[in-house]
């Protein structure tokens, strides 16, 4: 269960912005002859629902259904008493309670599209088969894979979307900042995370740490505790009004080592260059060499419901669609001559001939 505030910002969300994501969306189903989409939602797949409509689940899920023309319908699987909270945060036409959730979708298909009519479904293999069955069970030749429809909409971010992750990125580096001197547990670093970026508005925070980088530069989550060494990494992703950003940061007790300055200026200039183009970082281009060995890095951005997919990186393939202004989040690991350095931040990808925009 999340537990950070979840409301809806009227002026950072405007009711317009959501309007034109929908109709964006029923554009591509009307040419591709679908009768309905269906985008399932849940505490561990919120964003494509939430970018369509703003809704966020603390818990539990539901299923967001599009028709060509008219707002989205949700049918949640929540108890009736969190309808109208649903509403207050929300920009859809109708809630429903649905507590079997598949075989509500079922029924208001039908209900709604009682001829037989294409069906695309986000993530379709993906669809948990509790609400898949009864959906299948009725209309088993109606179901396409929608994934790459969805995509291809998705990104570039939209000025509302960028204005909320520069936020969140904000929020990420304030956090990082409140991180006392001369910490000497990781449950001190969480703490110093969590109060701050929460006080300041974050829906989730999820932190990672590599607590001694001359020991191992791997960031993990802690449920636990450990000792910090002299030289440690920290990795924040934080959610604002559904936005999500990564960011990573190295710290040191003895002041900032001179090693580190020139990896961050390579970072930031490897950063820049990354454009619709050019989303990778390998091959190295001539005369910019890193400041170490560029050991690992990702690019990551938002094209389905998780908040944060691999688009290129260090051993994956390249997606084919970043186009300019997707908003991204980058990390990059250096391999120095005094040890590992790590780096991650959020962006906005640049065209051929305008760099990308970094958000920190």
């Amino acid at each position: 269960m999340r537990r950070g505030l979840i409301s809806w910002s009227r002026e950072e969300v405007p009711p317009s912005v959501l309007d034109s994501r929908v109709a964006r969306l029923q554009g591509e189903m009307q040419a591709a002859d679908l009768g309905a989409a269906l985008v399932y939602t849940s505490f561990a797949r919120p964003s494509a629902v939430a970018w369509l409509t703003h809704f966020v689940p603390y818990w539990n899920e539901a299923l967001l259904v599009i028709f060509p023309t008219g707002a989205p319908v949700l049918l949640a699987a929540f108890s009736k008493r969190v309808l109208e909270w649903i509403r207050s945060v929300s920009h859809l036409g109708e809630v429903r309670s649905a507590p079997d959730l598949g075989r509500a979708a079922a029924v208001f298909l039908k209900e709604r599209s009682p001829e037989p009519s294409r069906i695309g479904v986000l993530e379709l293999d993906a669809l948990p088969w509790t609400v898949a069955e009864p959906i299948v069970r009725g209309r088993f030749d109606e179901l396409v894979d929608a994934t790459g429809l969805f995509a291809s909409i998705r990104q570039p971010a939209d000025d509302a979307e960028v204005r909320l992750a520069r936020r969140a990125a904000k929020i990420a580096a304030q956090a990082l900042g409140a991180i006392p001197a001369g910490v000497q547990r990781a449950s001190e670093v969480l703490s110093a995370l969590e109060a701050s970026a929460r006080l300041d508005g974050a829906e989730e925070v999820l932190p990672r740490l590599a607590p001694d980088l001359r020991a191992d530069a791997t960031l993990r989550r802690f449920e636990g505790d450990a000792p910090l060494g002299e030289r440690y990494g920290v990795e924040l992703s934080v959610a604002y009004k559904a936005t999500w950003v990564r960011v990573a940061q190295c710290f040191s007790d003895n002041g900032l080592p001179q090693s580190w300055r020139g990896a961050a200026e390579w970072s930031a200039q490897a950063a820049a260059r990354l454009s619709e183009t050019n989303f990778s970082l390998e091959p190295l281009p001539p005369g910019a060499p890193p400041p170490g060995r560029l050991t690992a890095w990702t690019l990551e951005a938002c094209f389905g419901s998780s908040p944060l997919s691999i688009a290129a990186g260090s051993g994956a393939p390249a997606r084919s669609v970043l186009p300019a202004g997707s908003l991204a989040s980058l990390s990059l690991q250096l391999s120095l001559d005094d040890g590992p350095w790590l780096r991650g931040e959020p962006l906005v990808v640049g065209s051929g001939s305008r760099p990308s925009r970094r958000l920190i």
